[in-house]
């Protein structure tokens, strides 16, 4: 990650979510402790929140909330005892003379949410982002949403540059325009287990002084050997016997 931050001026470390799954057995799980420990090492900048971040129980997505060090967003799920947010909304982050603002919104499931109230997001994101337009220069959209679904969500709702997606098993091998509204929609990986973290995706755009971005430049960067282990990473894994 270093390298990267290195490597370009301006740099947005973001994650669509359904991150903190715990492949331990239900006995021995940190519940996600230490994947927000690794995201806060590496200077996350956002996350959205997931269902299976959900599924962990509201006791413990409470504490992970408390432990991250960047905003876990979505503006599509309340507490279903008091109607309020159980992450953020969105977040205005200040990037050079830019300020960008970051929607998270969480895909339902099939499988019922305890505690949870979701939202619709296209009525969401159509309340939302005039309110985040005025507090930002450039509107991305973090979802773990599929692909297509938040593709047609770029179509219908004007205002948003950038949606980050997931979820396809085959992943768009370059950024697609919505014709509609012009906003570039990219797809991040599936974390699947004993599969994430083996890619990461790299977008590279240019932002002018009107706010809009060009220059788009989107690849799936397979983390293989090659790349050096993080000796802060590596000593933060044996912490957690990982």
């Amino acid at each position: 990650m270093q390298e990267q931050r290195d490597r370009f001026e301006h740099l947005l470390l973001l994650d669509t979510g359904d991150a903190l799954i715990a492949q331990e057995s239900s006995e021995s799980s940190t519940m996600g402790e230490d994947v927000v420990a690794g995201m806060n090492l590496m200077a996350y900048d956002a996350m959205a929140i997931g269902p299976l971040e959900l599924g962990l129980g509201a006791t413990a997505i409470r504490q992970r909330l408390d432990e991250a060090a960047f905003p876990m967003l979505s503006a599509n799920v309340l507490w279903g005892t008091d109607r309020t947010y159980v992450g953020e909304p969105y977040t205005v982050l200040d990037v050079g003379p830019y300020r960008i603002g970051v929607i998270g919104i969480t895909r339902a499931t099939d499988d019922e949410l305890a505690d949870y109230v979701l939202l619709e997001p296209e009525a969401v994101l159509a309340e939302l982002v005039p309110e985040v337009a005025e507090q930002a220069d450039i509107i991305v959209l973090l979802t773990n949403m599929p692909y297509r679904s938040a593709a047609d969500l770029a179509r219908a709702v004007p205002g948003i540059d950038l949606v980050i997606a997931a979820l396809p098993r085959q992943l768009p091998e370059r950024a697609v325009r919505a014709t509609e509204t012009g906003s570039l929609v990219v797809a991040a990986e599936q974390p699947l287990p004993l599969h994430s973290g083996r890619r990461v995706g790299t977008l590279t755009v240019m932002m002018q002084s009107d706010g809009t971005l060009t220059d788009e430049s989107w690849e799936s960067v397979s983390l293989g050997p090659e790349i050096a282990d993080d000796r802060a990473m590596s000593g933060l894994l044996e912490e957690y016997g990982e």
